[in-house]
């Protein structure tokens, strides 16, 4: 009779692992707030952040960003994939009015709360 019980418990376990994984998943996701800096001197037109310089993504600014000025947004890790993804490690390009650009590299957007374009 125990043995009957232990069994049914371990088939149950083991049937769980699946679920516990995709809970622990979402508990891991990061959703956190970057603020950008624009020490520039320029006008920054486009802000953008990618894992490679073929995909940049969409703007993420709503309008200009004048020099001085200040912009955030919401970075869920959640809605990126790929490997540098579980790192929150991307690279992040400003364009600027006089269609010059910046790239900065290696942005761990987990541990960076703030990104300073000068």
């Amino acid at each position: 009779m125990v043995n009957r019980w232990l069994s049914k418990v371990t088939i149950a376990a083991v049937l769980s692992l699946p679920l516990l994984g995709l809970a622990a998943a979402s508990v891991f996701a990061e959703r956190v707030k970057i603020s950008v800096l624009n020490n520039s001197g320029k006008t920054m037109t486009g802000l953008y952040s990618g894992s490679s310089d073929e995909d940049w993504g969409e703007n993420l600014l709503d309008g200009p960003l004048a020099d001085r000025g200040t912009f955030s947004f919401d970075w869920d890790s959640a809605d990126y994939e790929g490997p540098r993804a579980a790192d929150c490690v991307f690279d992040v390009r400003a364009d600027y009015s006089d269609g010059t650009y910046t790239d900065l590299r290696d942005i761990n957007f987990c541990k960076e709360s703030s990104i300073n374009f000068n």
